[in-house]
């Protein structure tokens, strides 16, 4: 019997572990997808980018090297992108003890409101991160909240849907959840 048990225990480990390293997995193809799904949309539109106008910023306001402008745009830009992800992460996460359609609907309807919350702090989140990067500390100015929801407002719904295909969907599709 104890021999059962432990068996048992093994395997209930090797399939936790199994699910947690999926789940990273699924956080850093959503967040690095959903970056590159939120620059595409970007260029497809004529718009500038986040990342070539982040990178521009931060390397003429900090005195950097022109050239950097690129790195530091998409290492912003993805950054951003995996901490968006992340946190959606441990949404799906907190509700994983929730059965799968209730699960889907609550994340999905979290999504929506993350993309709607994430919009509108875009602008002054923007301006603190140029300021920081670019040694300048605290701005004395932020750019205002963001109350529209034009192409700036589906980008992010885009990007959280996708997150929600890939994270909370992913998973049940994946028969691991």
């Amino acid at each position: 019997m104890a021999t059962r048990q432990t068996t048992a225990v093994g395997v209930a480990e090797r399939n936790r572990r199994g699910v947690g390293a999926l789940t990273v997995v699924l956080w850093l193809i959503a967040g690095v997808a959903g970056s590159v799904q939120f620059w595409l949309v970007q260029v497809v539109t004529g718009g500038p980018t986040i990342p070539e106008f982040m990178g521009e910023q931060i390397v003429t306001i900090g005195g950097y090297t022109p050239a950097f402008a690129p790195f530091v745009g998409w290492a912003v830009h993805l950054g951003v992108s995996l901490s968006y992800a992340l946190l959606f992460a441990v949404v799906v996460l907190v509700l994983g003890h929730v059965p799968f359609p209730m699960r889907a609907g609550a994340a999905l309807v979290v999504a929506l409101l993350l993309a709607w919350l994430t919009t509108r702090i875009a602008p002054p989140a923007i301006s603190v991160t140029i300021a920081m990067l670019a040694g300048q500390g605290w701005p004395s100015e932020l750019f205002p909240l963001n109350t529209d929801f034009g192409l700036p407002f589906w980008n992010h719904v885009i990007f959280f849907v996708m997150n929600w295909l890939v994270q909370a969907v992913g998973l049940r599709l994946l028969g691991r959840a």
